[in-house]
């Protein structure tokens, strides 16, 4: 009989020569080692496949499973329904990231009997050599509790991103939990689905998760048309979450939603952007004129950057919000460090 591990990783994995050995050696070095180590090559078209299949011979744990390519929220997919039967424990790790060298052995001691997802920190390693820690302080939150702190662990950042976290895996079988077939946003409406149904959550202060960026990465994501679509679907994720919790109503969940708007308008000047000048005043035109944007503008709380912001979605001026757009793209340009800094602002 095949022995089933305690813990399934799971790393999609595209045209990543350049990276995938140090975050396989990463999670191969972990304390904790029970576990096997599902990669997901999706399409690549370089060495990424062989790269794998040489760690794979020097580490049985590690697993090749080679896909037509079809992004991360499917080769995630392909992972799940890969993981050994009875296996406990999931988590998630990118490509080009790393982990702690305790991390998976911390998520598993804190975890405990009854968690059913496990929240961690992360350190961003900018390319000057610079860091930024986000974590929340150490809380074990039963559903009644998880309602109260909703809030925090969003303005915290921690609910956008798959990685940072272990999942119990007889939730996700339960529940028939899955990536929606996205290029961005899958992982925040995948982690809403998984707090809809958690009985307990557990949330350590370690940033365990390191996610790097690497030199000419931008700040911003490529235009992607959906981009819109998905921030709505997430915000209502969002509201039906809160609600399903008990959380109270608060401003900040007003002000995040917007983030995720003013990221549609700073798309709009990203180099891979194809709208005409034109087709982006329509874009803009439309944005402005919808009422859940109007209507969060008026409730969201935050400093004088925020207020300045909202004021200029209440005014409908196309010209005046693709100016600002304009301005918040130059800084991720020129002063990345406090665009980073406004981003991720709790």
């Amino acid at each position: 009989m095949e022995r089933v591990p305690k813990l399934a990783v799971i790393i999609p994995a595209y045209n990543d020569e350049a990276v995938i050995a140090r975050t396989l050696n990463s999670v191969a070095a972990q304390s904790f080692r029970d576990m096997e180590v599902i990669v997901v090559n999706d399409g690549s078209t370089d060495r990424t496949a062989s790269i794998i299949e040489t760690l794979a011979r020097e580490d049985p744990r590690i697993r090749l499973v080679n896909t037509e390519n079809g992004g991360p929220a499917l080769a995630r997919n392909r992972g799940l329904d890969c993981v050994t039967p009875g296996v406990e424990w999931l988590t998630f790790v990118d490509s080009d990231d790393e982990l702690a060298p305790n991390a998976l052995e911390r998520l598993l001691e804190g975890a405990g009997p009854e968690a059913d997802l496990v929240l961690c920190g992360f350190t961003i390693f900018n390319p000057d050599g610079t860091t930024n820690d986000y974590f929340e302080q150490e809380k074990r939150l039963s559903r009644r509790q998880l309602g109260r702190e909703l809030v925090n662990l969003y303005k915290a950042n921690l609910l956008n991103q798959v990685w940072a976290k272990l999942f119990r895996a007889e939730l996700i079988v339960r529940q028939g939990l899955r990536f929606q077939d996205l290029r961005w946003g899958e992982d925040r409406l995948f982690i809403y689905d998984c707090l809809a149904c958690a009985q307990t959550v557990a949330v350590l202060p370690d940033c365990l998760y390191r996610y790097i960026m690497h030199p000419g990465e931008s700040l911003t994501t490529r235009y992607y048309d959906k981009k819109l679509e998905i921030c709505f679907r997430a915000g209502e994720g969002m509201e039906q979450l809160r609600l399903q919790l008990g959380a109270p109503e608060d401003g900040c969940f007003s002000y995040m939603f917007l983030k995720n708007i003013w990221s549609c308008m700073v798309n709009l000047y990203d180099p891979s952007c194809p709208l005409t000048r034109r087709e982006k005043r329509d874009y803009m035109r439309a944005l402005l004129a919808d009422g859940r944007i109007q209507a969060h503008s008026r409730t969201a709380c935050g400093g004088p950057a925020v207020r300045l912001l909202c004021l200029a979605l209440r005014t409908r001026s196309v010209s005046l919000n693709l100016a600002a757009a304009k301005i918040m793209t130059l800084v991720s340009r020129l002063a990345p460090k406090l665009f980073l800094k406004l981003k991720h602002k709790k």
